[in-house]
């Protein structure tokens, strides 16, 4: 048996609801009639997702002088640290050589960390001992981490281990950048639990090719336990290695010594991670049997048309051909596929399906364009939502976005700074910073006399100099209900990267798409039935249910249709904690604009904010004005 129904559509008689059941028999069934009798007005918002990680504080040395630093766990190190301005000043100062962070605790006191650590690995308090160093080579990634998924939420998931800079016998050359041989003893490596070590050495950049072309391994400190780079890092976490040479052989290609299923944060390379393992001093790694190899690789592949191999490309080849495999595995478990020709048959239909409606490129380059209207929220620096130029110099995004750091209902902190980042498309974008104004022009969170729920939060910018030119996706509004089927288009920053966009579909049948996910995923009923009881997942009059790749970070994002008008704002999914805690998700949903637009020239009236009110005069829905103006100044 399944649950029958996990969600309740909210009604305006208080004692009717759908049924909710379970497998736990008559106590889940009482516990669902108690829910489904539960008085109107007492609801409470739903999960949302808006996920940041804890704060806590640790420190950097330079040159003998301290700084603290204030650290968001959901960060990198290098994230971290530039938001200190003293460490910004002396990078910039040392933008030619490679940064040195070395760790003052951890199992190996003194062992050096990449730019891209999680912080919510670094210790509370922790020093970090900052040196510069010539460059090797490598792409310097604290460049470019500010795409970076949230780690916090999978700190559990994650081990460290830590290895020699200076290799066993046999060993000549064992770190791209010999200059860091010569200044730190040990590095720490990161991975995920499911990671292959020998593609968790490849991910960390720091190692010479040698180790994975020849047979190589790690020897543990104090038992002598030899490690194949074949194994899980599993249990490896707060060990002490060095790497040996156990044949001097090249290794064949093989797909086995590929990651095998770690999570997507980890597995999209960023542009940083492919500069850091391709080295460009790659004739040290090579020998006079690898590239007689290539040659015959290359011979071998010729026919009547001619192909030449990238110089300095076998790295980035692998990569590449072990996201494929990742993509694969995900997708044929996901879907419970067991044959790649099923596979073959299912991606085709699947992706025709979602990307049908935006095939056409005038329809691509519209989307672009209204794409320039879209930035991110920032508070303090960090990322926490999304939003997008509604009219003039306003920024719509949902009030869960901004709720933590309101100083009145209709005034921000005035402790903390809010900007709107447009232009953060690329880890390199020059992004525009607009400041938001202390006072909101509009703000609602609740559920409204007509049952729907209203999640948003209208931003004045202060600065109007830097959004000119900007389309405002009001004009893009026609008004009327939104769609129930077919495609939409998503575009925001999820994760708290880059802008993205994502077209899906309009899931039409909310509960036959809950029953499809719940019987995929049985083994998490209970946990599923649980979240529902906890969170309260009610189902609104206003709401757009899709299935997304959309999570957090990218709520407030506009939704577009078929046709590219502006139907809805992404707000959040129905959420629940899935295998090895990963947040998974049944659906994920928007709220429709029309009663976001009534709502705000409701309480734009009584403020007496005339320009929002003639802005919104010919989007306004008349019947619905008394309602909205008595509720305006509500709140959950």
């Amino acid at each position: 048996m399944i649950v029958e129904c996990l969600f309740q559509k909210k009604q305006t008689d208080s004692n009717s609801g759908a049924r909710m059941a379970s497998q736990a028999g008559d106590n889940a069934q009482e516990r669902t009639n108690h829910f489904c009798k539960e008085e109107e007005g007492q609801s409470k918002s739903h999960l949302q997702q808006s996920a940041e990680g804890q704060s806590h504080t640790f420190s950097f040395r330079y040159k003998y002088n301290k700084h603290a630093v204030a650290c968001d766990t959901s960060k990198t190190v290098i994230g971290a640290l530039n938001t200190n301005k003293t460490f910004r000043k002396i990078k910039k100062n040392n933008m030619n050589k490679e940064i040195v962070i070395r760790r003052s605790k951890g199992a190996v006191p003194r062992a050096a960390v990449k730019t891209d650590f999680p912080c919510c690995l670094i210790e509370n308090d922790e020093l970090l001992d900052i040196i510069f160093i010539k460059n090797g080579g490598n792409v310097p990634s604290e460049k470019k981490t500010t795409g970076r998924r949230s780690f916090s939420s999978e700190s559990e998931n994650i081990v460290t281990f830590n290895i020699k800079t200076k290799g066993g016998k046999s060993v000549k050359r064992l770190m791209k950048n010999s200059e860091l041989r010569l200044k730190v003893d040990d590095v720490c490596v990161y991975a995920f639990k499911d990671d292959k070590l020998k593609a968790a050495l490849k991910r960390d950049g720091r190692f010479t090719n040698v180790i994975f072309t020849k047979h190589c391994a790690l020897s543990e400190f104090g038992s002598e336990t030899i490690h194949e780079m074949s194994n899980t890092v599993e249990h490896l976490n707060g060990k002490h290695f060095e790497i040996i040479v156990i044949s001097d052989n090249n290794q064949p290609d093989s797909q086995e010594n590929f990651l095998s299923d770690v999570s997507t944060e980890m597995n999209e390379a960023s542009a940083d991670d492919l500069k850091e393992n391709v080295d460009p001093n790659k004739h040290h790694a090579n020998t006079e049997q690898e590239e007689t190899q290539k040659k015959e690789r290359v011979k071998s592949t010729k026919t009547s048309a001619k192909y030449y191999e990238i110089n300095n490309s076998e790295e980035i080849r692998e990569i590449l051909c072990s996201q494929l495999d990742i993509l694969l595995k995900l997708l044929m478990r996901r879907e419970k596929l067991k044959k790649n020709s099923v596979f073959q048959k299912f991606f085709r239909a699947e992706y025709d399906k979602s990307v049908q409606s935006f095939s056409e490129v005038y329809k691509i380059k519209q989307l672009m364009k209204l794409s320039d209207s879209v930035c991110q929220i920032r508070v303090e620096g960090f990322a926490k939502g999304t939003g997008f130029l509604l009219f003039g110099r306003f920024v719509l995004t949902n009030a869960h976005v901004v709720k933590d750091f309101l100083e009145s209902p209709d005034k921000l902190s005035s402790t903390k700074y809010l900007e709107a980042a447009f232009d953060f498309e690329r880890l390199d974008s020059k992004v525009k910073l607009v400041p938001v104004k202390k006072q909101l022009a509009a703000y609602c969170f609740l559920t409204d006399a007509n049952q729907c729920r209203l999640d948003f939060a209208l931003l004045e910018l202060d600065d109007v100099d830097e959004i000119t030119g900007r389309p405002r996706l009001l004009s893009r509004y026609l008004g009327g209900s939104p769609p129930n089927r077919g495609g939409i288009c998503i575009m925001g920053h999820p994760d708290g990267g880059i802008k993205k966009a994502d077209p899906c579909l309009i899931v039409e049948n909310l509960q036959e798409a809950a029953d499809k996910h719940i019987s995929e995923n049985d083994k998490f009923i209970y946990v599923m039935t649980q979240k529902s009881f906890e969170d309260k997942w009610n189902v609104y009059e206003n709401q757009i249910n899709y299935n997304s790749c959309f999570f957090h970070g990218s709520s407030g994002s506009p939704v577009f249709d078929e046709d590219c008008y502006l139907i809805g704002v992404h707000t959040g999914g129905y959420v629940y904690p899935g295998e090895k805690g990963k947040t998974r998700s049944v659906v994920e949903y928007a709220y429709s604009i029309q009663p976001i637009l009534d709502m705000i020239r409701a309480q734009a009236k009584i403020k007496g904010l005339h320009e929002v009110v003639n802005t919104l005069e010919a989007y306004s829905n008349k019947s619905n004005e008394s309602g909205t103006a008595e509720q305006d100044n509500q709140t959950d």
